[in-house]
């Protein structure tokens, strides 16, 4: 199913729509999707661990051996700039920006979440269409234990003109009717906003619920008659 963008209304002020691990802030003229608020956790840590083990050194340099100083200052010096542009990043940074007045659209390729690697620039006329697709549940495979039960999800996908995919966003949630209606209206949301922003065709190609909707309501009504 393919609706067309750039036919519907931007919102007039900023809102914020939650995605998994970022969150997609909406504006009348650019869209980012930034790390989300718990995001910053892991890089702070590991920020306050390097402060704490500058903090060690001084205190007992006279006391350690000096192999076992150099460890700590070594480990030190890694984990300060790791932790401190982890936590700049995920306080300021953002992973997509869709911009009208730069009509182009910046993916940046982090490196461990940290923001950290290339920049991608698409402008707007390279890019075919806006999908909404599926979420295959082996992209997160991995990324920590499984979950006890089952997962739906959508993703926002571009297309460039090329034929190349880049990910723009994902919406996860237990595969609840209710959780799911909720989980499908915040990605599409985000697809249709970033359809509208972008002046390109949004293209749905995720299984819809309704084939199951319609029977159920024509089981209801054969209960009635």
């Amino acid at each position: 199913m393919a609706l067309r963008g750039g036919g519907g209304d931007m919102p007039s002020q900023a809102r914020s729509v939650p995605l998994d691990r970022r969150l997609c802030l909406l504006r009348p003229e650019s869209i980012e999707i930034k790390p989300s608020r718990g995001a910053v956790i892991g890089p702070l840590f590991l920020l306050a661990l390097a402060v704490g083990l500058m903090v060690l050194l001084a205190f007992t340099m006279d006391r350690l051996p000096a192999a076992a100083a150099a460890a700590v200052l070594l480990l030190a010096l890694v984990l300060t700039p790791i932790g401190g542009m982890g936590t700049v990043y995920s306080l300021f940074g953002a992973h997509v920006v869709f911009d009208v007045r730069k009509q182009s659209a910046r993916f940046q390729q982090g490196m461990l979440g940290l923001g950290l690697g290339t920049v991608e620039l698409v402008p707007f006329w390279k890019i075919e269409r806006i999908e909404l697709a599926d979420w295959e549940a082996g992209e997160t495979e991995g990324r920590g234990p499984a979950f006890p039960f089952p997962l739906r999800g959508w993703e926002i996908v571009l297309v460039k003109t090329s034929g190349k995919r880049l990910s723009v966003g994902q919406v996860i949630v237990p595969e609840e009717e209710e959780l799911m209606d909720e989980g499908f209206g915040r990605a599409y949301e985000v697809a249709r906003a970033v359809a509208e922003l972008t002046g390109k065709p949004l293209q749905i190609t995720a299984a819809l619920e309704e084939p199951a909707e319609e029977h159920q309501e024509q089981t209801a009504g054969k209960e009635v008659s």
